[in-house]
């Protein structure tokens, strides 16, 4: 039954490349729906949360703030936490600690990306490797039987073009889903530069490092 399956005889006839491809193509599926899970999850509003946690230090309130941004989803809380939690110290210090935790946090947001540019870059040539092995397999019938018999081509030309969709079809959505992550990457640290000078530079007073020692 499985066998009629189109996909299943593009598989069987695409001949041993087509393993590695499989194997790319699922790969892909997991490591895309885990990074789509992870980033609809914790989306990503910098400027609200600064608002908040500006508002809550208006209010010389510091222990809200730094409640508010650990319970944030998006890791940036944690970052801004760390500012936070460093209040008493010279702003250059503190933009340092907030720095630390922001590439703490990294480690996360850039999780498998590596391995989604890997698929995007290898499986076209898999696929390319495939057309090769057809062709050779092609040229090989010709030196046998000659050209006078089509059908004894048409093994070697399917496994070239089936290779060849094959990889193109695992890569590109590879690589879009990679550029996607690449994008939220690059957005986390946009909103990190952008929270860490709006914490330093709008800094209330001072009172918070007595604030935070009495509590």
């Amino acid at each position: 039954m499985f066998s009629n399956l189109f996909i299943v005889e593009v598989f069987l006839k695409g001949g041993i490349v087509m393993v590695p491809l499989l194997l790319c193509s699922i790969l892909a599926l997991a490591v895309t729906i885990g990074r789509v899970r992870y980033f609809m999850a914790r989306p990503l509003d910098a400027e609200n949360l600064m608002r908040n946690v500006k508002a809550l230090l208006n209010s010389a309130d510091l222990q809200e703030a730094i409640r508010i941004c650990r319970s944030e989803p998006h890791p940036l809380g944690l970052v801004i936490a760390a500012g936070l939690n460093h209040l008493g110290l010279a702003r250059q210090d503190m933009m340092d600690h907030m720095r630390e935790e922001a590439l703490r946090q990294l480690k996360n947001i850039v999780r498998h990306n590596s391995i989604l540019s890997t698929i995007a870059g290898i499986s076209p040539l898999l696929g390319l490797t495939g057309t090769i092995m057809g062709m050779i397999s092609s040229f090989s019938v010709i030196s046998t039987v000659g050209i006078g018999d089509p059908t004894a081509l048409a093994g070697g030309i399917s496994q070239a073009l089936y290779t060849t969709a094959t990889g193109l079809f695992v890569g590109i959505p590879a690589l879009i889903v990679y550029n996607w992550c690449e994008n939220k990457v690059i957005q986390y640290e946009d909103a990190v530069e952008y929270c860490s000078l709006d914490l330093a530079n709008n800094l209330p007073s001072r009172e918070y490092e007595r604030e935070k020692a009495s509590s």
